[in-house]
């Protein structure tokens, strides 16, 4: 099969320039574009000067050549990374009076993190990492670009598949206080247990200073066990519910978890009654859209975990309409997955009254949790094929929920 130059680079770029994960896209449909990063075209150029010097052919080995030229690379590139975090790392020793909050979590961080932001911002001059910015170079480039003199305070978002990670990253960022926002099944297929889970989240913790402000969901038994003699446990059951447009208890209790850090840090109740009730959702997180036929799409297309679909299909549950749910599925549950998938059909065969499964990958799941339900069930390769259902199934008022977007290198 022959394959352009822009094909393989966007792979090359899917797999975090990773050639073992680059390898196993080849047998994959991929539909994106990548994205023109000094990288990447670094890499091109690479390519290229193969190709030219005969040592990569334009078409019946240029999937090898792109795999060569980023192999010889990787000296390079990690002379480059270290260069930025050298850099960041001197910033951050500048700026003894700077406040730096770290946040984690198996899920919820992105979102704490912005809900986090708009508080304290009614209080101090903050900056916060972009997007899902949750690793080394990810910090060093929000230190790098973002921060400014006149910086107060500094949100960073922690992510992690492996146990040490957390840690790594304190190191740099070097945190006065911290938010675990959740621990659960997610990325098991990397950590391999739950408790390998906790133990990486419980990094964050564990960095903290003496007096440092430590928050967590008490709810959540995992989060209880995590080591610190003084963290603050949010309990909903003990909790002023705060009205805030964003949808879902999953929701209500990120935004807890951020007032109780931001009220420890002198933001005043009448900031926080003004922010909760101006917040709006982080884009695909139980975002809800009114599209222009009339039908109501939730789209908590992020990505999903078992928690966030129970939280999501809650939501929708008592309204009197159709109600259609669009999902691939979870990725990375490890030994998780089976029993995460049938929970879940039978939380949709609860909730739902038809379902479009998206891809392969979770496709058996599905065909035997769903197997004699009454609604109607539909099996599609992709995204685009979902959206021909559509119209046969949705009409102005209906309900269409999209939990997950499987990215395309699963």
């Amino acid at each position: 099969m022959r394959r352009s130059l822009g094909e393989l680079l966007y792979k090359m770029q899917l797999s975090g320039y990773r050639n073992h994960d680059y390898g196993t896209l080849m047998g994959k449909t991929t539909h994106g574009t990548a994205q023109n990063t000094a990288r990447l075209k670094r890499l091109r150029v690479v390519v290229w000067v193969l190709v030219v010097c005969g040592l990569g052919l334009p078409w019946l080995c240029l999937t090898r050549t792109v795999a060569g030229a980023n192999w010889l690379l990787q000296p390079y590139e990690k002379m480059v990374q270290r260069y930025y975090l050298r850099r960041a790392k001197r910033i951050l020793r500048r700026r003894p009076d700077l406040i730096k909050i770290g946040i984690t979590g198996s899920y919820g961080k992105t979102s704490v993190k912005n809900i986090l932001a708009e508080l304290l911002k009614t209080k101090y001059r903050v900056v916060a990492s972009p997007s899902s910015f949750n690793t080394p170079l990810g910090l060093a480039r929000t230190v790098n670009e973002h921060l400014r003199a006149d910086t107060q305070v500094l949100i960073m978002e922690m992510g992690a598949r492996r146990q040490g990670e957390i840690r790594e990253l304190c190191e740099l960022l070097q945190p006065h206080h911290g938010i675990i926002t959740s621990i659960g099944a997610c990325h098991l297929a990397t950590f391999g247990d739950m408790a390998t889970v906790a133990k990486t989240k419980g990094e964050l913790f564990a960095m903290l200073p003496s007096g440092g402000i430590a928050v967590t969901d008490g709810d959540n038994a995992w989060c209880c066990a995590v080591e610190r003699a003084d963290k603050v446990l949010i309990k909903m059951a003990e909790q002023t519910w705060l009205p805030t447009s964003l949808l879902g208890k999953h929701q209500q209790k990120n935004l807890q978890m951020a007032v109780a850090l931001a009220r420890r840090l002198g933001v005043d109740e009448d900031a926080i009654q003004q922010v909760a009730l101006a917040l709006q959702p982080t884009p695909h997180r139980l975002e809800k859209i009114v599209a222009p036929n009339g039908i109501i799409i939730f789209d908590d297309s992020y990505n999903a975990n078992p928690a966030s679909a129970e939280s999501a299909l809650d939501v929708i549950k008592n309204y009197p309409t159709r109600k259609v749910v669009q999902t691939p599925g979870f990725v990375e549950q490890g030994t998780n997955t089976a029993q995460a998938h049938a929970d879940f059909c039978e939380q949709l065969k609860a909730v739902a009254d038809a379902v479009i499964v998206v891809g392969e990958l979770n496709r058996p799941a599905f065909v035997k949790g769903l197997h004699g339900w009454h609604g109607a069930v539909a099996y599609v390769p992709d995204r685009e094929s979902a959206k021909k259902i559509y119209p046969q199934w949705l009409t102005k008022g209906d309900i269409l929920l999209i939990i997950n977007d499987l990215p395309e290198q699963y």
